[in-house]
């Protein structure tokens, strides 16, 4: 049987990885991440999803990005909330309706932007989203790791999640040491490679994935 996989997330990087991971033999079933800023629905989401897969081995979380940049004096509140505050209320949701499902061996994976660590220009609302992402995921590592639950965050590419304009808002004063920043396929081998139980000491880490950008510790 194929590892059992829930993934949450919206777009042309979610959709791809989808079908990455189903083509590696996973079982997917995708959740709305618009179905997670109430928790009743976000528990009637992964119920559903989690009785479609009999149980659940691996989680993986993809931030959501905007649909463009915005400076920070033109960030309205509700386009913080927007790109912010539902995205962190629903990460919080997801992993309170995943936890009946999880044992021992399974995997929550986030993946964010690699502005997690080093911000963007435009996109400070899904930035600080994706380091509340990050923090979450230790929290977790620390809380579920007695119960043989680990996690881990990858941080990708900026232009992947926050699209071609965050092209340039790593911050990178070079191109990327293998020549290109990577793409789902990519992604879906860390993924898959993450719900091995050979992982399971990368526990509460940051994978950065994007081809020898970003090269801090």
């Amino acid at each position: 049987m194929g590892t059992r996989t829930l993934l949450c997330g919206v777009g042309s990087l979610s959709d791809d990885l989808v079908a990455r991971l189903r083509a590696r033999g996973h079982l997917v079933e995708a959740v709305d991440p618009s179905l997670l800023v109430a928790r009743t629905d976000a528990a009637s989401a992964v119920n559903a999803a989690a009785g479609s897969l009999g149980a659940v081995d691996l989680v993986v979380h993809v931030l959501a990005g905007p649909d463009g940049p915005t400076p920070l004096v033109d960030l309205s509140t509700d386009a913080w909330v927007d790109s912010c505050e539902d995205p962190m209320v629903g990460a919080l949701h997801l992993l309170q309706a995943c936890r009946s499902h999880l044992g021992a061996g399974s995997r929550v994976v986030h993946v964010v932007p690699t502005s997690a660590m080093g911000g963007a220009p435009g996109f400070a609302a899904t930035s600080t989203a994706a380091e509340g992402f990050r923090a979450l995921n230790k929290s977790v590592a620390r809380q579920w790791g007695a119960d043989g639950i680990t996690t881990a965050v990858v941080a990708v590419a900026p232009e992947l999640i926050l699209g071609p304009a965050a092209s340039s808002a790593g911050g990178a004063l070079t191109g990327p040491a293998l020549g290109r920043t990577g793409g789902a396929d990519d992604l879906a081998g860390i993924v898959d490679a993450l719900a091995s139980p050979e992982a399971v000491f990368t526990t509460g880490s940051t994978i950065v994935a994007d081809g020898g950008t970003w090269m801090a510790p």
